[in-house]
């Protein structure tokens, strides 16, 4: 008797039957390839080399690369020269910064010599702290009188509690001059 499976027989082949060969014309299904394809497939194909080169071998690939280059510089121009927390006040470079870490803000306005320094005399500055919350307006306020002596780096710090403050405006005043710094207060 035969098998069944899923309601329709099984056909068993004859043991004396021969089993079926095919032959065929090896790579015969190459002639149907396009020239691209055959030159790919047996390593005739030349691939552009170096990094360099693939980036600029393709309109498309030279787009990329120059909005990319772009981009870059637009980061690194923006990254030199937009310091809104960075001032030179009478040849000192002051330089602001701000984090808050366990309910407090830590406060920190660096002092140091520039290489235009105009002069040489030790300079008074006074130094105001306002810490800005988020609804723009003042919620503490520090001041010290600092004497800045040339080739030394100096630093005027102060602690403040946080009550959801956004930004520390530093103002830094010597003689007529006065500079205002704003640095974000970053969350360690």
């Amino acid at each position: 008797m035969g098998e069944y499976v899923d309601g329709n027989p099984i056909e068993e082949m004859d043991p004396a039957e021969e089993n079926l060969v095919f032959h065929y014309k090896r790579g015969s299904f190459r002639n149907r390839e396009d020239q691209n394809t055959r030159d790919f497939a047996t390593g005739k194909i030349n691939l552009r080399p170096g990094f360099f080169k693939a980036l600029v071998s393709t309109k498309g690939n030279r787009i990329v690369f120059f909005v990319m280059l772009i981009c870059i510089g637009v980061t690194v121009f923006l990254g030199l020269f937009r310091q809104p927390e960075s001032d030179v006040v009478c040849g000192v470079r002051c330089n602001a910064s701000a984090f808050s870490f366990d309910g407090k803000v830590y406060a920190t306005l660096e002092l140091e010599d520039t290489t235009k320094s105009s002069s040489q005399l030790p300079v008074t500055m006074e130094v105001l702290f306002e810490c800005i919350n988020v609804e723009k307006s003042v919620a503490d306020k520090y001041s010290e009188t600092v004497i800045f002596v040339p080739g030394e780096k100096q630093y005027v710090r102060t602690v403040f509690p946080d009550y959801d403050l956004k930004k520390l405006k530093v103002s830094v005043k010597s003689g007529e001059v006065e500079k205002v710094l704003d640095a974000a207060i970053s969350q360690r």
